[in-house]
């Protein structure tokens, strides 16, 4: 079973860059004559596992007066934006499928998830051949949703050439951007009330696997482990097997132990498979001037086991490009950037989706 988190992704993404040894990414941006539909590009580089960035060699007050100089101020401060999306990985991405279209419509009708359905039979002869058909997943609408963000040059980050704070702002720009796309692909899973059908209940078991009405007596460990089983058999059982679990982040570890081999009082319980891997998601927060913003994770007393890819599409009809525009001189704002994507998911819910309510102790 393969483990998720912030920490294990950053280190597989960093062992595979040093694997890579040294190459380069293009990056859109937009200025000037430059539009969306016709982007210009900044040159990504990556040596040794580690991202190359730039260094002005001009204060910025002298950069942003001249068209070369603003050309290259941008281009700083979108491999920043770019190493700060380094530092937030993402980790749903086990769980959808990448669909990336320009001429995606904004809305989706449910109908429109559609995958192949073949079966080969024994043929006899003068039988007429069975002809695989397309379905259609009944999911939930989707919709293109517009994401925008910007960030300022002021006249006293540009007065006081204050270089160090323009850098952790464009940086915290690209943090902010992959955190957006973590919760709108895995905050759905949090949102909806699951029919009884889609849910699974705590199981309690005393230290000889007995079955128990509560918590008293229970065993933390066989409990867990046979309330994760009780969910494998009810999403087998009704057709939509999950292979990936989504859990908060305080429980990624208990339940990684009950999965596996355990020796308890004499008897020998062989490790669980069927779970390709645990996806531990605990949300983001951060405080934009006097407002606070948070993204939910996963609740402590849930967990979601996930049939993946068929009924989750990652849509992407313009991922994440900054624009380059003249200031506000009312606000002694002397340049700004403003960075936006056209993205959308769908999630079949229902279809593929089993609920979880962890056995609780306290």
């Amino acid at each position: 079973m393969k483990i998720i988190n912030m920490e294990s992704a950053l280190r597989e993404r960093r062992n595979q860059l040093i694997k890579a040894g040294t190459f380069e990414e293009k990056v859109p941006v937009v200025y000037g004559e430059y539009r969306s539909d016709n982007p210009a590009y900044v040159t990504k580089r990556f040596v040794n596992g580690e991202m190359e960035c730039l260094d002005p060699i001009r204060p910025v007050g002298e950069m942003i007066t001249t068209a070369a100089g603003r050309q290259e101020l941008l281009q700083k401060a979108v491999l920043n934006v770019e190493l700060g999306r380094e530092r937030i990985p993402l980790l749903y991405q086990p769980i959808y499928e990448v669909q990336e279209d320009k001429n995606f419509p904004e809305v989706f009708d449910a109908p429109w998830a559609q995958h192949g359905v073949v079966v080969f039979l024994e043929h006899a002869e003068g039988e007429e051949v069975r002809f695989g058909h397309i379905q259609a997943e009944k999911g939930p609408t989707a919709r293109i949703v517009t994401y925008a963000a910007g960030f300022e040059y002021t006249e006293k980050m540009v007065k006081f050439n204050q270089t160090f704070g323009m850098t952790e702002l464009e940086r915290a720009f690209g943090e902010a951007y992959n955190a957006l796309l973590n919760h709108i692909h895995l905050g759905p899973f949090m949102v909806p009330t699951y029919a009884d059908a889609n849910k699974t209940a705590p199981v309690y078991v005393d230290a000889e696997g007995t079955p128990l009405k509560n918590a008293t007596g229970a065993h933390p460990a066989l409990s867990l482990r046979e309330t994760i089983k009780k969910a494998l058999a009810d999403a087998r059982k009704a057709k939509r097997p999950g292979s990936i679990l989504l859990v908060a982040g305080e429980n990624e570890i208990p339940i990684q132990e009950a999965l596996s081999r355990l020796w308890v009082r004499g008897t020998d319980y062989q490790a669980i498979g069927g779970i390709d891997a645990m996806i531990a998601y605990d949300g983001w927060e951060v405080t934009v001037g006097k407002k606070d913003f948070r993204y939910g994770g996963v609740p402590a007393n849930k967990a979601y086991l996930i049939r993946p890819k068929r009924g989750f599409k990652e849509l992407i009809k313009e991922d994440l490009i900054i624009d380059a525009g003249d200031g506000d001189i009312s606000r002694l704002v002397e340049s700004q950037l403003v960075g936006r994507a056209y993205r959308g998911t769908y999630c079949a819910i229902t279809e593929n989706v089993q609920e979880i309510t962890l056995p609780s102790f306290s």
